[in-house]
């Protein structure tokens, strides 16, 4: 059984739009926990809301 739980340099999930993609990754071992701030930040997103300002830090292009 393989387990890959992806994480970044800042520990710090990836929640927000980056070069025209939604992306909802880096969790690392938080997953389950994130899930439901994860979910509303992405269906905010698709549905062209503003995403919940707790996730605003989570933004991808931190790493521009």
């Amino acid at each position: 059984v393989a387990s890959v739980r992806p994480g970044t340099p800042d520990d710090g999930p990836l929640i927000g739009e980056w070069e025209g993609l939604i992306v909802a990754s880096g969790h690392f071992r938080d997953g389950i926990l994130l899930a439901p701030i994860t979910a509303d930040a992405v269906a905010a997103l698709l549905t062209g809301d503003a995403p919940p300002p707790e996730t605003v830090a989570f933004d991808p292009s931190r790493f521009d």
